[in-house]
């Protein structure tokens, strides 16, 4: 069995062999829709599992009814096309068809279509990290349920007419480009990140036809309108409202796009304003405006809004003696007065002081400038909040069913963030894992029932199975005097403080397992989540937490003369159309701002003071109410690598989000139960031995495995209808039991084999023999036959290849011009002979034509040159050249034509290189396939000495080679 493994953390993936089910029915790794399928469910073989899927473009897998996906990064051809639609239509049973999230979308349909009251109602959860696909997921989801509507809802005769139902689908579908646009950001890991959690809930009639939807949004993370993380966005309608009305920024006084401090930290995304992209796609924002149903006024107004934002995030303060002042020019504060509808004297006094009565007594206190520039920030943020939950509140009322049936069932689409652990966590991550806690919650209560509904249908005991759960943490966390309560309890008094809240923390929850305080005084504390360690930096924890607005920014605000800004913060009403106003003060009515003030003291002062936490605690308890009441599905979204590169698998960091999106605790609460579960085939194929005779064949029953397990002398175990019920410590202890029959197989297969093997090899050993002898006496007689044929062949072929295409034409044609009288008889007599020129005419030709030419002679005539021989074979001019240095070269006489062969040793390892020299009919030599001609045999190899025969030769002519010694080929052609 090969282990999954890490290689510079890419995948190293290895094929274990205990994936078999029964004799007949092995199935390899990846080929598992349903990995709870699986004997053996572990972290080793869910990992491997999912990675050998997703190198084979299977980017879907269920875990029992969860459905894993692993964000591809690529486009798979026909995923999600018509035909997937009608595919997953009415799928009915889900192991029929391969895993797919129009699959879940279809289960989650036909459940709510076949079942009545609350048992109708479904919830999907689709959960991941920033850019594992949860949105886009969430978008297809619901794409298939409105085509499910669709083929179910055509014979609708008491909802509305099919146009109302298209428009009401089509307002549906272009919410996610508006909501997109308002609470997405691009974030280092996910260009179009949703920084904020949505419920959606989608209406149907008892015809299955869309009524309505509603949502709700959780947590908008507003701190990014303020600052961003080096390499990130604000939220992505700034930059898009910037490309949008470059032609009317004067309408909103707006300059350039970089001076605006809210968006000018990134340089590409105000370097991108001025592209085509961003203009198209405000005009897409604007259309899902229109078509959702938002008023042209309102949709101005919001426009105005985001204007006053950028315009008040370019406020500066300084400070002296501790008092705060606006160093910004007036300019500046025209600006964001005219944009949000207010006096500008009026905002520019409450961003710098407040003022109190204390009995009868106005008190004014100024703000230090970190104040000031606190408030200014808290503003900006309260302000974009405000708008995005309006945004909300009119989607819902433009897109809600006109009238609440009680009768009419409902599918949720909950879209959350991901557990969260950076390098500094605060108060919106302790939030935000606090709402994964009570989720995580929530789906190991699903998976445990899960697993106890398969207990009851094998007809096994579960009584005794337990689960450890999160239910202490949650509880220190949203107890009666849990973390959340005294963060509450200190950000209501005058006195508390981050220092105090975090003594509180370490008096009450020191003794936690879940908890660990630092050593030193460090201002934090670490919570084991159910994903691992977070350590949390309580600095600005209350104020966070509080996240309240000066009393007189509010008293301004509400006496807005921009209808949208003024009900955002509570202001009275007014009659006609709105209007915005700011100006330099001529407006400033302090009568109607005391009174403003006198209206946001009195609401302050109605019950309890709410803070973020209080907020977020009593929605996300609506939400579990919600959720329990209805069927859940769960979509965990993964993301393979951080490059998003498409075939890249990172098992790290796929380990670490299966940990966050709580995938890895369906292994633990399997194992806590009973973890393998193999069928009675299985486990018969597999220990056998231990309760049958070896050459037995026992029926796959209960009784067989029973008598098995019983004889291997195992406690705690079940027997089912169909598997085998095991803890996760008895398959070892059957391997200790089964440890001795394997060696005694492998003792006496070994013997066994021995002695075959030993008969066979006497056989095979005098078989070789006889053919050995057979080979030998076959390849001396060919050594004989084909002795010096080699070499022959292969000089014939050399020169082929040197002779020209017309070289034999060109050579009848040159022995009737030759000059010399003697050689001109010789060759007509070769020519008519059909031996053509012989070893003997060859001889005759070099006494009576090159003789008297000096050919291979030295200059004084007597003798030959080192480098000439007579005739000797090709084969032995190389036996000659290979006992010599490169270089080395001979000239030989040619035994059948008139002329001679030049051989060199170019280079070792290379063959030796033979070329044929021939005579021109004026008696001029030349090297056959050069143009070059010379008057003398001897005139040529000079020359070639100097320069090499072809020019990619490594050497030239470099060492003439001579006689063996005791040798003389020159005799032959001198007698």
């Amino acid at each position: 069995n090969q282990p999954l493994t890490t290689n510079g953390n890419m995948a190293e993936i290895g094929l274990p062999t205990d994936f078999k089910r029964g004799v007949g029915d092995t199935v390899q790794p990846g080929d598992t829709d349903n990995l709870t399928d699986l004997e053996n469910l572990t972290e080793e073989t869910l990992l491997l599992e999912l990675a050998i899927r997703y190198k084979k473009n299977i980017i879907y897998t269920y875990v029992g009814d969860i459905l894993c996906a692993i964000n591809p990064f690529k486009s798979i051809p026909g995923l999600y096309d018509a035909n997937k639609a009608i595919q997953y239509s009415a799928v009915g049973d889900l192991s029929q068809f391969p895993p797919h999230l129009f699959a879940t979308a279809d289960q989650a349909f036909t459940s709510m279509a076949e079942n009545k009251g609350s048992a109708a109602n479904q919830v999907v959860v689709i959960s991941g990290e920033s850019g594992a696909g949860k949105t886009e997921s969430a978008k297809l989801f619901m794409k298939h349920i409105i085509h499910l509507s669709k083929l179910k809802a055509t014979d609708d005769k008491q909802g509305g007419s099919a146009t109302d139902v298209r428009s009401l689908e089509d307002k549906i579908i272009q919410l996610n480009p508006l909501l997109e646009a308002f609470g997405n950001a691009q974030t280092l890991m996910n260009d179009n990140s949703s920084r904020f959690g949505k419920f959606t809930e989608v209406r149907f009639n008892s015809q299955l036809a869309i009524t309505g939807a509603t949502m709700r949004e959780y947590l908008l993370e507003k701190s990014r309108i303020i600052d961003q993380s080096s390499g990130e966005r604000n939220f992505h309608i700034f930059y898009l409202f910037l490309a949008g009305v470059k032609s009317r920024r004067e309408d909103y006084q707006l300059g350039d796009p970089g001076e605006h401090r809210i968006v000018n930290s990134n340089d590409d995304a105000i370097d991108e304003i001025d592209e085509a992209k961003p203009f198209d796609m405000y005009s897409e924002v604007v259309d899902c405006f229109r078509v959702v149903g938002f008023t042209e006024e309102e949709q101005d107004l919001l426009f105005h809004l985001l204007a006053g934002v950028l315009h008040l995030g370019d406020v500066e303060f300084g400070g002296e003696e501790d008092q705060a002042y606006v160093v910004s020019s007036d300019d500046n504060l025209v600006k964001v007065a005219t944009q949000f509808g207010v006096d500008k004297d009026a905002l520019k006094e409450a961003l710098v002081k407040m003022t109190a009565t204390t009995r009868g007594e106005v008190v004014t206190r100024h703000f230090k400038q970190f104040e000031a520039e606190d408030g200014r920030d808290a503003l900006a943020k309260q302000t974009y909040e405000y708008a995005f939950a309006w945004i909300f509140k009119r989607c819902n009322g433009l897109l809600g069913p006109a009238k609440i049936d009680l009768n009419d069932k409902y599918i949720g689409i909950l879209d959350i963030f991901g557990f969260e652990t950076f390098d500094t966590n605060s108060f919106e991550q302790l939030l935000i894992n606090l709402a994964n806690e009570q989720l995580q919650f929530f789906f190991n209560n699903h998976i445990f029932s899960l697993e106890l509904k398969e207990y009851a249908a094998e007809g096994i005991d579960g009584s005794k199975v337990q689960y450890e759960d999160n239910s202490e943490l949650l509880d220190l966390l949203l107890g009666k005097m849990g973390m959340l309560s005294l963060c509450d309890e200190e950000a209501k008094i005058p006195q508390g403080t981050d220092t105090t809240m975090l003594e509180k923390f370490h008096s009450n929850f020191a003794q936690k397992k879940s908890y660990d305080r630092p050593r030193g005084d460090e201002p934090e504390f670490t919570i084991t989540h159910y994903a691992g360690k977070v350590k949390y930096d309580t600095h600005g924890f209350l104020e966070k937490n509080r996240d309240t607005l000066a009393i007189d920014v509010v008293a301004v605000m509400r006496l807005s003369e921009n209808s949208l800004v003024q009900s955002l913060f509570g202001g009275d009403k007014k009659g006609g159309k709105s209007k915005r106003k700011g100006g330099q003060g001529r407006n400033f009515d302090r009568k109607e701002l005391r009174k403003s003030m006198k209206k946001v003291k009195a609401d302050a002062m109605k019950g309890n003071k709410t803070t973020v936490g209080t907020t977020f605690k009593a929605s996300l308890a609506e939400l579990m109410t919600q959720m329990n009441l209805c069927s859940p599905h769960f979509v965990r979204c993964i993301k393979p690598n951080l490059e998003k590169s498409p075939d890249n698998f990172k098992i790290d960091l796929v380990t670490r989000q299966l940990r966050y999106t709580g995938m890895l605790e369906t292994t633990r609460i399997r194992k806590e139960g009973y973890s393998h579960r193999p069928t009675f085939q299985d486990f018969l194929n597999r220990y056998k031995i231990i309760g049958f005779p070896l050459m037995s064949t026992p029926a796959a029953t209960s009784a067989s495995c029973t008598r098995i397990l019983q004889k291997a002398g195992l406690e705690d175990w079940q027997v089912g209808r169909t598997k085998v019920f095991m803890r996760y410590f008895h398959p070892p202890m059957l391997g200790k039991v089964m440890a001795p029959y394997p060696q005694a197989a492998a003792d006496i297969q070994n013997m066994a084999r021995g002695f075959l093997a030993r008969k066979e090899f006497g056989k095979l050993l005098e078989k070789a023999k006889q053919e050995a002898k057979i080979v030998a006496d076959f390849c001396s007689k060919a050594e004989r036959l084909i002795e010096g044929c080699r070499s022959v062949v292969l000089a014939l072929c050399d020169d082929d290849n040197m002779r020209p295409p017309d070289y034999f034409e060109k050579k009848k044609i040159e022995s009737k011009q030759i000059k010399d009288p003697t050689l001109k008889r010789m060759q007509k007599k070769a020519d008519k002979s059909k031996a053509g020129i012989t070893r003997a005419k060859s001889i005759k030709w070099f006494q009576e034509v090159e003789m008297k030419k000096g050919a291979g002679q030295v200059d004084d005539g007597d003798g030959f040159e080192l480098w000439f021989h007579g005739i000797i074979t090709r084969h032995q001019s190389e036996e000659l050249l290979l006992k010599k240095e490169p270089g080395a070269f001979l000239v030989r006489v040619s035994e059948s034509r008139f002329g001679y062969s030049l051989s060199h040793f170019v280079a070792r390892g290379q063959r030796i290189k033979h070329y044929m020299i021939d005579q021109t009919p004026d008696g001029r030599y030349q090297v056959v396939g050069n143009t070059r001609l010379f008057p003398s045999l001897n005139d040529l190899v000079a020359h070639h000495r100097r320069h090499k025969i072809v020019a990619t030769d490594p050497v030239c002519l470099v060492e003439p080679c001579g006689q063996e010694d005791g040798e003389n080929d020159l005799a032959e052609i001198l007698d």
